[in-house]
């Protein structure tokens, strides 16, 4: 089984995906840096540039093709997977049959505006507007995707990194446990 990690930029996928994997002696991936190496640009801004959001989105589908192939990861998901029609089916899919488990990491609006001003990356804008700006209408846009594949809720708009990959870890367990 897989853990998926979804949840808007600055959400903490990356960050507490990464230490989760570790407490769990699971392989980390992260979906971003995978789709990174599929372009020759360095940064996201200058793929979008170059090739446009339709080039990105059609790759971060396929290399998710690809990183599903294997069992015991957490992945740690683009905020805009989730709503790419057909890897939005495929994790749902992989739901139903019982191999893979979506977590939605949750961060206000606040709390996010408050880490992108202080992390701002190499994201480009996906409304025209200000990275931090926009936060409030695609996570309007995007939480109700986010909230329909999750099969768990982590808040994390008040912990830290190891406090929120604490939570993915106990979750997990529980579900090891459960089993």
């Amino acid at each position: 089984m897989n853990v998926l990690l979804i949840g808007p930029r600055g959400s903490g996928k990356t960050s507490a995906g990464r230490l989760a994997a570790s407490i769990l002696d699971l392989v980390f991936v992260d979906l971003d840096e995978r789709v990174m190496s599929c372009f020759k640009e360095s940064t996201v801004a200058a793929i979008w540039a170059t090739y446009g959001e339709a080039a990105w989105r059609a790759a971060e589908a396929r290399m998710l093709d690809a990183v599903l192939k294997a069992d015991r990861q957490v992945v740690a998901l683009g905020g805009g997977v989730p709503m790419i029609e057909e890897a939005r089916q495929r994790v749902d899919a992989l739901r139903r049959a019982g191999q893979a488990r979506v977590a939605y990491l949750r961060c206000g609006i606040e709390g996010l505006r408050d880490r992108l001003e202080g992390h701002r990356g190499d994201r480009p804008s996906l409304t025209g507007a200000d990275p931090v700006d926009e936060v409030d209408a695609i996570l309007s846009q995007r939480e109700p995707v986010y909230l329909a594949l999750a099969d768990q809720v982590i808040d994390t708009d008040h912990a830290g990194v190891e406090a929120t990959a604490d939570a993915i870890a106990d979750w997990v367990r529980g579900m090891v446990e459960g089993v």
